[in-house]
């Protein structure tokens, strides 16, 4: 039987619908809320060279300004992004009907759906996505490929396998750029491979006649530590930046660039840092005749772990701890009911209550 999530997505799939005009259910028209700005001059999205000597302090640097930068000689190989990027399409290429088999049912993050965040949400974003959890995932690829479902685990796992030192890697660069010491960084969670989670998400943008009245994913903070983010080669991702001396509140788009991945600071990585890095909000728009894939592989505490600042970041001269601790799925829960105010909820003097009158 079929979820009532399943049956949404099958009604207000984006591949269901004859264009004259976009539905209602799915027009965003109303609620853009700030203007795109290409992203020149402070507003740009920094470069980093995983070889670069001053690597450090550049990835700290860019942690603090913006959460978000690019990354080049990571260490995967074009080649195997290319055959990931392959069998990302070769899974949302795949009829409506057949997807829905591995519709995530309730209880569970993995399988085909909508976007994580839709309950927060008026509108239908313009997007579908696969959640993959290893130990569903063979299981899935049997259904969806009877006949030839190696080929799609086999590359999964390998490119798996290949983010998964990267991605401890960023995170040790950034505890190293706070000041920690080698020792220090052993002794804390992110120290300990046993207490940290990963998943990963396969995203679809469909190409959209009318781009600009639609979202693919609406504006968000990731709640783990970091993303690390593949795409095809199709703009979309945009970041939010404040308003400041250069102009009001704005989108920038994260640039297009040949061998490079994206890493976007999350929620629990701004409270880890006590503050120090800028946990950043973004969106992902569509394009009029390309189709946008992505796979952001998301690295976060064990489910049972609770996540404060650092003690190493707290002292006389430092400050206070400015946030309570707080597990990876509490957190989770704050967000669904409080959503961009959670963070503000967790600090030493925050308030909830007042917060949830005013959600």
């Amino acid at each position: 039987m079929s979820s009532p999530a399943s049956v949404d997505l099958k009604i207000h799939h984006p591949q269901n619908f004859r264009f004259n005009s976009i539905p209602d259910s799915h027009d965003w028209s109303d609620l853009y809320d700030h203007p795109s700005a290409e992203p020149i001059g402070l507003d740009s999205v920094p470069v980093i060279d995983l070889n670069d000597p001053n690597l450090i302090y550049k990835i700290g640097k860019a942690c603090e300004e913006s959460g978000v930068f690019l990354i080049r000689n990571h260490g995967i190989e074009p080649e195997l992004l290319n055959r990931f990027g392959s069998q990302i399409h070769r899974l949302f290429a795949l009829p409506v009907e057949v997807k829905l088999k591995v519709a995530k049912t309730k209880g569970t993050d993995a399988g085909y759906g909508g976007a994580p965040i839709s309950h927060l949400f008026p509108k239908f974003m313009w997007y579908e996505g696969f959640a993959i959890q290893t130990g569903s995932l063979f299981d899935q690829a049997q259904i969806l490929w009877p006949d030839d479902y190696s080929s799609f685990c086999a590359v999964i796992e390998e490119y798996k396998k290949a983010i998964k030192p990267l991605g401890y890697r960023l995170m040790h660069l950034m505890l190293l750029s706070l000041g920690l010491t080698e020792e220090e960084i052993d002794n804390t969670l992110i120290g300990d491979s046993s207490k940290i989670k990963n998943a990963m998400h396969l995203n679809s943008y469909p190409a959209c006649p009318y781009p600009d009245q639609v979202v693919g994913l609406a504006p968000h903070t990731d709640t783990g530590f970091v993303a690390v983010l593949y795409h095809n080669g199709v703009s979309g991702l945009q970041v939010l930046r404040c308003k400041d001396d250069i102009g009001p509140a704005r989108w920038v788009t994260v640039p297009v660039v040949p061998n490079t991945l994206v890493v976007n600071i999350g929620d629990l990585m701004h409270v880890l840092s006590n503050g120090t890095f800028h946990n950043v909000v973004h969106r992902s728009t569509v394009s009029k005749t390309n189709q946008r894939l992505s796979a952001a592989y998301f690295l976060g505490p064990q489910l049972d772990v609770k996540v404060g600042p650092l003690s190493e970041l707290m002292g006389p001269e430092q400050g206070p701890p400015l946030y309570r601790p707080v597990t990876w799925p509490e957190l989770q829960k704050l967000k669904s009911t409080l959503h961009d105010k959670a963070l503000q909820s967790m600090k030493i003097d925050g308030k909830i209550e007042e917060l949830r009158k005013g959600a």
